[in-house]
């Protein structure tokens, strides 16, 4: 469990990234429509007692009219009812607590699929917050000008641990048009630094939910889930900061083992077999963005666990990887880069 930041910390930086910001963030109000769609603020969390009052009440912050904030807590060691004691009589928040932990993605789909009742939904961290309170009223605004749009994402800024006077914005979704075909999104995966940064994305409940979102047990289901979903549909880019990221020492994924990393290729190979079966993509489209998205991911896995001495681990890891693809296990294999740090970590003789 990591510790809560002073407020005045905490103030301070989105001060400071208000301002960065400003001059990207369009004038926005509230929508006053009689029939407004429900949104589903949904707030899964295990142990983060020091965070989570800071993501409620972001939560309950923004200034769309039409909201329900879900705090679905998966059996934590660390529950205190008191921490919520000042929001017990707020009529938009609801709590609730599993009997047994589920665990992360299984607290996900709680609280997707048992709990939210809002035509569309944001599924917030118990770690993060968010930090634009106009971002679900802009979203919403959008969506009603444009019919066609099924989903809506933005930009995060990252909060260090340790360095809590300073967020970070994220570099990734530059030059993004305010809205695109969700297909052309996904193609653009694979070349582009974009990112469906997941305490930013607005999505539609029930398509979600006949997508069977979260079905895969990874560290990156919900990239798993939101690449498939654009498969059909268009999106829409808000250019703001949606949400802080929390970095530090709890999160998931900062603590993946090889078999975790080896597991969470599914993130790039049902997506892509998702649009093959789809159709509309030419073969040679989806080979390269198959290709180009595995050589980024699987690079940066064995870079990783060479890093942490786990000879063991990195030989587990391409073993997984020659199975989806050959080409790509022997181009990470014979990389001078790689070459040189197994060498290194054989010579200094450390192991996982």
């Amino acid at each position: 469990m990591g510790r809560g930041i002073p407020s005045s910390v905490s103030d301070k930086a989105n001060n400071n990234l208000q301002r960065r910001q400003q001059q990207n963030c369009p004038p926005t109000h509230i929508i006053k429509q009689v029939n407004t769609p429900l949104v589903s603020i949904l707030i899964p969390t295990y142990n983060q007692s020091g965070y989570l009052l800071q993501a409620v009440k972001s939560a309950l912050h923004q200034d769309y009219p039409h909201l329900e904030v879900i705090v679905c807590d998966d059996a934590s060691n660390d529950w205190d009812s008191r921490l919520l004691e000042d929001f017990k009589d707020n009529p938009g928040l609801r709590i609730h607590r599993n009997q047994t932990n589920l665990g992360r993605v299984g607290n996900y789909r709680q609280s997707l699929y048992q709990l939210a009742k809002g035509d569309w939904v944001l599924m917030l961290d118990g770690d993060d917050y968010l930090h634009n309170p106009a971002y679900i009223s802009s979203a919403m605004k959008i969506t009603a000008s444009n019919p066609g749009i099924d989903l809506v994402f933005s930009n995060v800024a990252r909060l260090y641990d340790g360095n809590t006077d300073n967020i970070v914005p994220a570099r990734a979704n530059r030059d993004l048009p305010k809205i695109m075909e969700g297909r052309n999104l996904f193609l653009q995966l694979a070349d582009k630094k974009i990112a469906l940064f997941h305490s930013t994305v607005l999505y539609k409940r029930e398509k979600a939910m006949s997508m069977e979102f979260y079905r895969k047990n990874i560290i990156s289901s919900d990239w798993e889930s939101l690449h498939r979903y654009i498969l059909t549909g268009k999106v829409a880019f808000l250019d703001t900061i949606a949400s802080v990221w929390r970095i530090h020492g709890g999160n998931a994924t900062r603590n993946i083992s090889a078999q975790g990393r080896a597991d969470n290729l599914q993130a790039i190979t049902e997506p892509c077999h998702a649009a093959r079966k789809l159709g509309g993509f030419s073969p040679s489209e989806l080979d390269n963005w198959f290709n180009r998205r595995l050589w980024k991911v699987a690079y940066k896995d064995a870079q990783t666990l060479l890093k942490a001495g786990d000879n063991h681990g990195f030989s587990l890891y391409l073993h997984a990887l020659e199975q989806i693809s050959p080409p790509t296990a022997r181009r990470i294999r014979r990389s001078p880069k790689i070459l040189l740090k197994r060498l290194l970590t054989r010579m200094s003789g450390t192991r996982a």
